[in-house]
């Protein structure tokens, strides 16, 4: 049942294990009321109602804020004419008392504190009786699950972090910092001891199984390797891993779904067919085919926002992705040589032909828009006119322009930036795709499951980690598995390949769903720096109101230690990274 995973139980709010975000000391996990482990885990049900309390709270940060996702990288920023100052990448407003680091800190030392509270509660056998001992490894395996992948992406983000493995129930002020490689293996520890306790695939739908856990377990074997000199053994376990995951799972590769049937052809107020038919890439973001019990075999882990959960039990249970992303099209002019007095280009201005409601809060960088797909690279359905809607027709029947492409010349200058494409797997193709319209609803936002991770992603972690072996003709042919599923004209080559291929390939295939934070800064050395100074939205900036974007500081490959962290540990010293201080 869908609705399980979702329950965000009345009395977890008496469970949780202290807030990071308000406590003076800034790892203590001290509760706020007077519920304790001791005193809180009685049942079996306030058990795995904790559990549910760590897939509420981490699904925020993959669906609802969108930092991670490559705010401020190569891959979107805040644009221009949204900007109250500068956007993500103006890195000289970085610091370390930056509100988007100091909120990824304390999101993952929570999620910390849940699985620590969770497993001590747990494992209590005098209170807890466990009529299935399936059930009991299954919650630890998920609490283990959840502390590695919080504690995987704290190294990533951030290097050598303290390492909290037991539940305070008073204050502790002098936390130390582990290095980066103790950080991974406690991770990969935590991951490792949980494959025991999880099913092949999920329980549920949203639960996590051993899919993800290799998946993650592959992540983080090549983020161990990559600091140690690219070491062998590292990789090797990464690959080795990534291959467990594909044993399981397998690439969608064939129509499927709720929408396999969904072609070119549909006329809009008369005028011809504009779209290209549906295709594979189209049906993994239709809504009800991304769980593994819709029949999607790819799937790893997936949260879920159906539209009956959120008449349920309302919340956060939506993707906000139409609202955020899609361009503000309401608020474009015609260019002088093409006014019209009584006409407007757009269909009734917020439909989901162009994206719905946007309010472009985010903007797509040329990187994403142009450049990955420039050359024998333009040939791929993962760029065709279903999957990224670049075109866009005048629909307006009082317009002499009526059933013509808007170009950029029909476009006043001030308003030209307003425009850019619609990528269809966050803002819905129609109406079909926004189901909250009856209910007054106004295409703001889309209820369908996300992805956390999906076997792709897997396929370009074995990809690198081939790569940093050396073997680059193993690494072409996994992002070849990935170039043929997507109809490509053309396949790489050994000699193609290189991180910046594969972080191409990446956005190509995983834009708005992998962290690129992650994934940037995991990688190590310059990578980051050099990513960001080259395609980042505000790169190359003339205006002075945004120079100094590109500025980014000399030596910096990693988040800043939030300042009230390190203020609050008056008990010992916590090191700040190098490039902040």
């Amino acid at each position: 049942m869908k609705s399980k995973i979702l329950i965000l139980v009345a009395s977890i709010s008496l469970l949780i294990g202290g807030n990071g975000c308000n406590d003076n000391s800034f790892l203590e996990e001290n509760p706020t009321t007077f519920y304790t482990s001791e005193n809180s885990y009685n049942t079996v049900s306030q058990v795995q109602a904790s559990v549910t309390n760590m897939y509420v709270h981490i699904r925020y940060w993959f669906q609802i804020n969108d930092f991670l996702k490559g705010l401020g990288t190569d891959m979107m920023d805040t644009p221009y004419w949204r900007c109250s100052g500068s956007g993500y990448s103006n890195y000289s407003t970085w610091n370390s008392s930056n509100s988007n680091v100091l909120g990824v800190w304390n999101a993952y030392y929570q999620l910390i504190s849940y699985a620590n509270e969770t497993l001590e509660g747990a494992s209590d056998s005098t209170k807890i009786k466990w009529d299935n001992p399936g059930d009991y490894s299954y919650v630890i395996a998920q609490c283990k699950f959840f502390r590695g992948f919080a504690y995987l992406t704290l190294g990533e983000l951030f290097g050598g972090v303290p390492i909290v493995d037991k539940f305070y129930s008073t204050p502790k002020y002098d936390f130390v910092r582990a290095s980066r490689d103790s950080t991974y293996k406690f991770a990969i520890t935590d991951l490792e001891n949980a494959i025991s306790g999880m099913p092949d695939y999920p329980s549920e739908a949203g639960r996590v199984a051993k899919g993800a856990t290799y998946h993650y377990l592959s992540e983080a074997y090549l983020a161990l390797a990559t600091i140690n000199n690219n070491d062998k053994t590292y990789l090797d376990k990464s690959i080795a891993y990534a291959s467990k995951a594909m044993a399981l799972h397998s690439l969608m590769t064939n129509r499927f779904g709720t929408r396999a049937t969904y072609g070119s052809g549909t006329a809009m107020n008369g005028v011809a067919a504009y779209y290209a038919a549906g295709d594979v890439f189209f049906d993994l973001f239709q809504r009800g085919n991304l769980d593994y019990s819709e029949g999607n075999k790819e799937a790893l882990w997936t949260l879920e926002n159906d539209y009956t959960v959120y008449l349920t039990y309302g919340g956060d249970n939506y993707l906000p992705y139409p609202r955020n992303f899609s361009p503000v099209l309401r608020n474009v002019h015609w260019a002088s040589a093409y006014k019209e007095s009584n006409a407007s280009p757009w269909p009734n201005l917020t439909t989901a032909y162009v994206g719905g409601r946007g309010v472009s809060s985010i903007q797509p960088t040329t990187y994403v828009i142009d450049s990955i797909w420039n050359g024998k690279y333009a040939s791929d359905i993962r760029n065709s006119s279903v999957n990224i809607r670049r075109k866009l027709v005048c629909m307006d029947p009082a317009s002499s322009y009526y059933g013509d492409t808007i170009n950029t010349a029909m476009i006043d200058p001030a308003t030209r930036e307003y425009m850019y494409p619609i990528w269809t797997k966050f803002a819905p193709i129609d109406d079909w795709g926004y189901e909250d319209l009856t209910n007054g609803g106004n295409r703001s936002n889309m209820y369908r499951d996300e992805y956390a991770c999906r076997l792709a992603e897997t396929y370009l972690l074995r990809a690198e980690a081939y790569y940093r072996e050396g073997d680059l003709n193993k690494a072409a042919a996994d992002i070849n598995v990935l170039r043929e599923r997507a109809h490509c004209s053309y396949d790489v080559s050994s000699s193609d390949v290189s991180l910046n291929l594969i972080l191409d390939e990446r956005s190509r295939e995983l834009f708005v769903e992998e962290r690129r934070w992650c994934t940037l800064l995991r990688m190590a050395g310059t990578v980051a720096i050099d990513r960001i100074s080259k395609y980042s939205y505000f790169a190359g900036s003339t205006s002075s109101y945004y120079q100094g974007s590109s500025a980014v500081p000399s030596g910096w490959n990693l988040f800043p230690i939030p300042q009230t962290v390190i203020d609050s540990n008056t008990g010992a010293t916590l090191e700040q990274n190098p490039g902040y201080k």
